[in-house]
């Protein structure tokens, strides 16, 4: 791995005082394969500036703490992930008993987005939703008939559907499941989700948006709904996380070679998406990814295993291309194991 020289490539970019920011944070197999950069402030209005323990919402990266809490469940029968949604989540219409567990982790389900946030769009005008909210909207999606499995068509709706089964059938919350689960075995303390009863803490970083003024505002944090998204975590943290992506110390591998299994469809055809994450290559290297968007907000998590190095990129505006960023500096890092002339990491599935 090369650290040496990053700061002259003029990779990482330089933000003015008082601006929103971004962290980039790299772990590598040695103790000395480390770099934690942080640009910018948590919050305009207080000017405190981003560490590597700044709690960002992190959007969709959310996906695969789901994905890992069903699994779970599943191994241990609360779950059954061949079984259709129906039976965890009442009052859903008849693709309810075509839908099972499976489709939904991989995006197989042919469910559309109820809500879908673009980043161009004024965060004070997203509505207050949570769970609740969007479960009835969920409910009034029609049956079109396609049978699950025939298609990948990425969405958050799944994942809403996925957090309300691991409720109902845990008989406690998805924030609950996840803390009891993930975060506290994996010292992930600055992890949880979120719902509108949770109070940021002081050292949480706000999102920012541009308003149609062409100022930078703070973003209100209104969005509450868990599973699609929700999560609020620290680089820091999700350098645990991905650690135990390549080491699996919670169940001896077999919970990080099911999170990286990619999903298929019905006629057995492979896909890119394994359980909350997308299993493809970059340079012609395998990679582990998935990302994160939503107003004020983006966020990046990249694994190589089998260089065993981990790129996190998170921040708190839309101002800058997080994807690619975190992928030049995987590039600049990772330069001896890379071929540049291999295609570049496919970027084109919202989210990934």
């Amino acid at each position: 791995m090369r650290f040496d020289g990053i700061e002259e490539t003029g990779i990482l970019p330089e933000l003015p005082q008082r601006q929103p920011g971004v962290m980039i944070q790299v772990r590598g197999p040695g103790p000395h394969d480390w770099l934690g950069h942080g640009m910018g402030t948590t919050n305009i209005t207080t000017g405190r500036p981003l560490r590597g323990d700044s709690i960002f919402y992190v959007g969709s990266l959310a996906k695969q703490f789901v994905a890992a809490c069903v699994a779970l469940l599943w191994r241990d029968g609360v779950l059954d992930l061949h079984g259709p949604i129906a039976t965890y989540v009442p009052g859903l219409p008849s693709w309810g008993e075509r839908v099972h567990l499976q489709h939904l982790v991989h995006h197989t389900a042919g469910l559309p987005h109820v809500y879908r946030p673009s980043g161009g769009i004024d965060p004070s005008g997203v509505p207050g939703w949570g769970n609740e909210e969007l479960m009835e909207e969920i409910r009034t999606i029609p049956d079109s008939g396609e049978e699950a499995g025939t298609r990948h068509l990425y969405t958050g709706d799944g994942y809403l559907l996925l957090a309300e089964a691991i409720a109902r059938a845990s008989g406690a919350p998805l924030a609950d499941v996840a803390r009891e689960r993930l975060f506290e075995p994996l010292a992930m303390y600055d992890t949880f989700f979120r719902d509108a009863e949770t109070e940021l803490p002081a050292r949480a970083a706000r999102g920012h948006f541009r308003a149609t003024d062409g100022r930078l505002h703070v973003e209100p944090a209104r969005f509450h709904a868990v599973g699609s998204g929700g999560l609020w975590t620290t680089a820091d943290d999700l350098a645990r996380w991905s650690a135990n992506l390549l080491d699996d110390r919670l169940t001896g591998g077999w919970l990080a070679e099911t999170l990286t299994t990619p999903g298929r469809l019905a006629d057995g055809r492979p896909i890119h998406y394994a359980w909350g994450v997308s299993v493809r290559t970059h340079r012609g290297q395998p990679i582990v990814s998935h990302g994160g968007s939503f107003p004020g907000w983006e966020s990046k998590l990249v694994v190589f295993p089998e260089q065993r190095a981990t790129f996190i990129c998170l921040a708190n505006s839309q101002e800058l291309d997080v994807s690619s960023l975190t992928f030049e500096v995987a590039d600049h890092i990772l330069a001896d194991s890379l071929d540049p002339n291999a295609p570049h990491a496919d970027q084109t599935l919202h989210g990934v």
